[in-house]
């Protein structure tokens, strides 16, 4: 009886602590993390967090990505990242004015978006808007500099075939997306970039350059209506004038087939396995990313296998053939991917066959039979991902901005928290009913390709009810 009721106790203590916690979570969230917007008379908008840290993060987002390259031009988008720097001088230049100032330039390009952005001393943000509003709005044109872009992407993409799991990754774009802008690379193509001439950036520039597609997102020591007034100055003379045609984002369409790319010389198949998820938007997205999270990963350098809270882990893990596997939900302004990426030998097809099917058979009982201690691990993990988002000024940016391209408004990290913590086990196998289960395939491999699943098998796993 004593055990009993000191197990209790100790069990209510913990109850009262993790209660505490989340409330205190939920008061840092709230307080400090609030995201404010505001926008020009051209449609420019201004994003901005102001948590009194002494570094921030200031930077540009462009709606411009690899799904507004012409079909024959891929690598469109990531010239402009690459030429965008020429505009203060150089790459070289423009990083020097920025360590002046303490700062340190970063950029990317991914499928929807290109963005610019430095961290630096609270000092130093207004200055650090000038250098970036200049390189942007006036990248170098010029065939030298166009030349010397050419070579550093060419050589960006050749060293990008080294990375096994991301080039499974690209080529699940390519097959799921076939015939879509979506099936295009951010990095480009050799054919791309090939032939892309100084004029058809040019030409590129003028349709996307435009106030409504730019985003100014600061975190930090920042104040919001400063960092408008910014805005105002750089970017308010700027109009929303297309001399040529309007981008538009097309429809996608999601194709069931496989991408076979074999490669004798790489000891391992690294593939990759995904039905069509849903857009940022959709009331789904959430509920999956849970789902994608119950799903989780492992890795042969990990020290949890049999003892993982995961029963997947534990069944997984004890496969000698399996090196890694990773869930994902990929969430796009029009749809996304649900699926996994592993890595495993290649010496029998049964094998490789084994790891899948029982990945699938964890998305059926998500659909049918998740537990709540399931759940509950989920939605923990990802919520301590929220804080970790708000505690990382360059990552909170990043968020806030890329919601303001795709849904016209930040989401703020407190409301997040609390739509995480209503996912229940109902809605979990409501959206994995409705967008994975019995759904069509887009299956990628590459390396040791002998051993990649049959598709048929793959697909008749989708739709078999026995768990």
């Amino acid at each position: 009886m004593n055990f009993r009721l000191a197990s209790a106790v100790k069990h209510f203590g913990q109850i009262r602590h993790a209660s505490a916690v989340a409330a205190s979570a939920q008061e840092v969230l709230a307080a400090g993390n609030q995201a404010a917007i505001s926008e020009l008379s051209n449609g420019f908008r201004v994003t901005s967090v102001e948590n009194n840290r002494h570094v921030s993060t200031i930077g540009l987002w462009l709606d411009l990505g690899s799904i507004y390259d012409d079909a024959h031009l891929n690598g469109s988008s990531a010239f402009v990242e690459q030429l965008v720097y020429h505009g203060s001088g150089g790459k070289a230049q423009l990083e020097l004015e920025l360590a002046k100032l303490g700062g340190r330039l970063s950029s990317y390009t991914s499928r929807e978006h290109t963005a610019f952005f430095v961290q630096v001393p609270n000092a130093g943000v207004e200055k650090a808007v000038a250098l970036l509003a200049n390189a942007v709005k006036n990248p170098s044109l010029d065939n030298s500099a166009v030349e010397a872009e050419r070579n550093v992407l060419l050589r960006k993409l050749a060293e990008s075939e080294s990375n096994l799991s991301e080039v499974a990754l690209d080529n699940l774009h390519a097959t799921a997306f076939q015939g879509t802008p979506f099936a295009q690379s951010p990095l480009g193509n050799t054919n791309g970039l090939t032939n892309i001439s100084r004029d058809d950036i040019q030409s590129f520039l003028k349709n996307h350059l435009q106030p409504t597609r730019i985003v100014l997102a600061g975190v930090g020591g920042v104040n919001h209506e400063r960092l408008a007034a910014l805005g105002e100055q750089h970017f308010g003379s700027l109009t929303n004038n297309y001399e040529r045609k309007i981008p538009q984002y097309e429809n996608v369409r999601f194709t069931g087939s496989e991408f076979i790319y074999r490669d004798d010389s790489v000891p391992y198949i690294h593939g990759a396995i995904a039905v069509e998820g849903v857009s940022q938007n959709n009331p789904d997205a959430l509920p999956l990313l849970v789902a994608s999270t119950i799903v989780g990963g492992w890795s042969n350098t990990s020290n949890v296998n049999v003892n993982a809270p995961s029963t997947l882990v534990q069944k997984l893990s004890i496969l000698p053939a399996l090196k890694s596997y990773q869930s994902f939900s990929i969430n796009y302004n029009n749809t996304g991917l649900f699926g996994f990426q592993w890595v495993s030998t290649a010496d029998d097809q049964a094998d490789v066959m084994e790891i899948t099917g029982l990945i699938q058979r964890q998305w059926k009982s998500l659909a049918t039979s998740v537990t709540n201690d399931e759940i509950d691990r989920a939605k923990n993990l990802l919520k301590s991902e929220v804080l970790a988002v708000a505690d990382d000024s360059t990552r909170f940016a990043d968020r806030i901005a890329r919601d303001v391209l795709n849904t016209g408004a930040p989401v703020q990290l407190a409301d997040l928290d609390k739509a995480i913590q209503k996912i229940d086990s109902g809605s979990i196998r409501e959206a994995v009913s409705r967008n994975v289960y019995d759904r069509d395939v887009a299956v990628a491999t590459v390396g040791r390709t002998e051993a990649t699943p049959l598709y048929a098998a793959v697909r008749y796993g989708q739709s078999w009810w026995r768990l």
